[in-house]
């Protein structure tokens, strides 16, 4: 499972004090400037969330909503572009490892 959020600027250092809890830690999500990204927003990032078993997702959802920040669940094309944004990062990532260690 993977979700979008957005959220603007003023809000970074709130978002990135969630981000230091241990379960989102261990969860690894990912924050990017959505300026890099190629999508209309030209200000703000977006938070990138994925895992694999349902109920962690589920934990994350629950303690993203109740953490009150103001991030905006995506839906849509532009979901779909910043998870095909990481996605295609993610693969070069990949491939670029297997280069070096091929």
């Amino acid at each position: 499972m993977e979700v979008v959020y957005f959220y603007e600027e003023k809000d970074k250092k709130s978002v990135d004090k969630l981000l230091e809890e241990d379960f989102f830690k261990r969860l690894g999500p990912s924050a990017r400037e959505a300026a890099l990204m190629g999508t209309a927003r030209k200000s703000g990032y977006y938070l990138y969330v994925k895992a694999e078993d349902p109920e962690k997702m589920k934990e994350a959802l629950r303690r993203i909503e109740e953490s009150k920040l103001p991030l905006a669940k995506l839906s849509g094309d532009e979901e779909r572009q910043v998870i095909d944004y990481v996605h295609k990062e993610e693969e070069e990532a990949a491939s670029g490892m297997g280069a070096i260690f091929g």
